[in-house]
């Protein structure tokens, strides 16, 4: 009698465990509404010392501190207080010292910058300062997120780096060169074209179907940005939840998918494989972040007068995947946020930074108070 009573139980443990982690499923309409982001414009700058801005293409701030700027056009990092007070120039594009060749993103992970470049780390301090360099060797995934200075997640971002159509999350430690598979993923496989023993990939933002990836404290959401379906795993690897929203997607037409790409530096046998491998709709969401304890999911919409994505909508979920709030970024008039496949339009505490376009088309950098909701 006790080993069937045992055995029962074991029975049930086994059909609740799938339950625990069951995907939470929701339709889109958020349980309590629309959000009030309420922004009241605090600052407004349109250069950098004597730099006027070119496209500032990435922005961090932590908690009403400083912001860091990356401008592509420039080639320079920039640094202003939390009063909009240019403070200096650092990290310029180079190959010596303190220089960043092929920069990408910027991290900010204690007391210290971090900025990624080809095959390499570099750091710096808060006050922008040179401190030193990790080299990577070989093929590296792109870092995502760093967890402190030696701990990073990494992950592709596109088929080019998943040949097999099958990709991996990697909590990497620099330090001591050890890895930790924290999830795999089926890949998307278009945005590539060969001609010959060449092959090329590009990246489209709002088109290619990229791998995104937010943290909080011991958690990452992820999810491949072509199906609402979104991720929670530990740090260890190990799934604790999954949430969705049951969204149509935006459908564009061919003609506005080609529009997406002018003028590019490719052969043409090349940008016709990679434009028809592209789908025929924009993607759910563009980047996952937590504040306040609550999960923010920017989505992307199609900018019909520019032809050109840009992020008006951010939706809001309970840490367990409740599909909350309905905010949307209503800037003043006569501003259009430039959009950048990384991070120019951010959340920090309780204001939003965006970089923008006038209608003369100056490049500006605004800074907003805004309401967030609690838990």
């Amino acid at each position: 009698m006790r080993r069937r009573t045992l055995l029962s139980a074991g029975i049930l443990c086994l059909l609740f465990l799938p339950l625990l982690y069951a995907e939470v499923k929701n339709r889109d309409r958020p349980a309590k509404g629309e959000w009030d982001l309420n922004p009241e414009k605090v600052w407004q700058v349109d250069r950098a010392g004597d730099d006027v801005f070119g496209l500032p293409f990435t922005l961090r701030s932590r908690e009403e501190e400083r912001l860091f700027i990356y401008d592509l056009k420039n080639d320079v990092n920039y640094i202003f207080d939390a009063e909009g007070t240019f403070k200096r120039r650092f990290a310029p594009g180079g190959q010596g010292p303190g220089e960043i060749g092929g920069q990408g993103r910027t991290f900010l992970v204690d007391d210290k910058v971090i900025i990624s470049g080809a095959n390499a780390f570099h750091y710096f301090t808060r006050e922008g300062d040179y401190l030193r360099t990790a080299r990577l060797e070989g093929a590296n995934l792109p870092a995502h997120l760093f967890l402190n200075e030696d701990e990073l997640i990494a992950a592709p971002l596109t088929g080019f780096h998943t040949p097999d159509g099958r990709g991996k999350i990697l909590l990497r430690n620099l330090r001591l060169g050890s890895e930790t598979v924290l999830a795999e993923f089926s890949s998307f496989e278009g945005g590539v074209g060969r001609s010959g023993e060449q092959v090329f990939d590009m990246i489209v933002v709002g088109l290619s179907p990229l791998l995104t990836i937010g943290q909080d404290r011991d958690r990452i959401c992820w999810g491949l940005s072509d199906a609402y379906l979104i991720h929670v795993t530990d740090l260890e690897g190990k799934p604790i939840n999954a949430f969705s929203v049951n969204r149509k997607p935006t459908k564009i037409s061919d003609r506005v998918k080609r529009g997406y790409f002018k003028n590019p530096n490719l052969p043409a046998d090349v940008l016709g494989q990679i434009v028809d491998s592209f789908p025929d709709a924009l993607t759910f969401f563009h980047r996952i972040e937590w504040h306040n304890g609550l999960i923010y999911v920017f989505v992307p919409e199609l900018d019909l007068e520019v032809g050109r994505p840009r992020i008006r909508q951010i939706d809001i979920f309970s840490p367990e995947g409740e599909y909350l709030y309905r905010a949307k970024i209503e800037l003043e008039k006569g501003l259009r946020p430039v959009f950048s496949p990384l991070d120019n339009l951010i959340i920090s505490g309780n204001f939003l930074y965006a970089a923008c376009e006038k209608e003369d088309d100056t490049v500006v950098i605004v800074k907003y108070h805004i309401d967030l909701p609690g838990r």
